[in-house]
């Protein structure tokens, strides 16, 4: 999949519209049919592109906006908001609350298809998303690391997931299977962070292999025993059962182990941090 769009829309013809198309260009969907299940499903699920119609039957379109941004996982998602072109002062209002874009209805599937990954790849090539696991990358880790050094005395855990054993994986099942469970591991950390729904956690990709995550102290060792249970899990689909069941792969005929994670955390104790740098260190361990 080359990313990740979330419908969130009330009308069946309308998002059974969009959906197809956007799957016809490779897009990965998830679908919402009012506001509260969208702001949920986009914690989870961390698109790129929220697409949200301006009638929903629960609430204002406004009042999701405002809620998408102050979760700490979607306060940068790129949202593209649709409805009557004659309603001005319904654009004027949706821009102004925190909208990237907006569509006039009725919509042109291809156009808005176009649109979408436009801004997916203007996020990509401004290094705010990683195009693998379509997570906040570059500037945004960047900034994140920086608002914990302006909280030393924070209730803060700062996590380190690398994912290990990745290349000679890679050099057997190949390129695409290897950025899938890169993919794949991103997705399962971010949907461990969804079930206490603290809204201001955070995961990024960190490039190399490995992800960055910010959560409470509190919650970070069950968050890592979380994550390492469905990583064993999902190395069954990646590297099938018999070479999941011998615990190895063979490349030049040598044994490697199959991929597992090595987690590092750090807390305000470990410090005193003084710049991102030490940051860094910490967690490399």
């Amino acid at each position: 999949m080359e990313g990740r769009v979330l419908l969130i829309e009330d009308h069946d013809g309308n998002r059974e519209l969009l959906s197809k198309q956007f799957i016809k260009e490779g897009l990965e969907v998830a679908e919402a049919t009012n506001g509260a299940d969208g702001v949920k499903i986009a914690a989870r699920f961390m698109p790129q592109v929220i697409l949200i119609n301006t009638t929903l039957p629960d609430m204002s379109s406004l009042e999701v906006i405002r809620r998408l941004r102050e979760i700490n996982r979607t306060k940068h998602t790129f949202l593209m908001l649709f409805g009557d072109e004659e309603n001005r002062e319904e654009r004027l209002a949706s821009l102004e609350s925190g909208a990237n874009d907006f569509i006039d209805s009725p919509l042109d599937p291809e156009l808005v298809a176009l649109r979408v990954r436009n801004a997916i790849n203007r996020k990509n090539l401004d290094n705010i998303t990683d195009p693998t696991t379509g997570l906040p990358a570059g500037r945004q880790v960047h900034e994140e690391l920086l608002n914990l050094l302006r909280t030393p005395e924070g209730d803060w855990a700062l996590m380190h997931f690398r994912i290990q054993k990745l290349d000679p994986f890679r050099e057997v099942y190949g390129f695409m299977a290897g950025e899938k469970l890169l993919h794949d591991t991103g997705r399962l950390i971010a949907e461990a962070l969804t079930h206490d729904e603290i809204e201001n956690d955070f995961i990024g990709y960190g490039g190399h292999d490995d992800f960055i995550v910010i959560t409470r102290q509190e919650r970070a060792a069950a968050l890592e025993a979380e994550v390492r249970a469905a990583f064993a899990q999902t190395l069954i689909e990646h590297y099938g059962e018999t070479a999941y069941a011998q615990g190895y792969i063979e490349v030049d005929r040598r044994q490697h182990a199959l991929a597992g994670l090595r987690v590092r955390c750090v807390t305000p104790a470990n410090g005193p941090f003084y710049d991102i740098r030490s940051l860094s260190e910490a967690i490399a361990g």
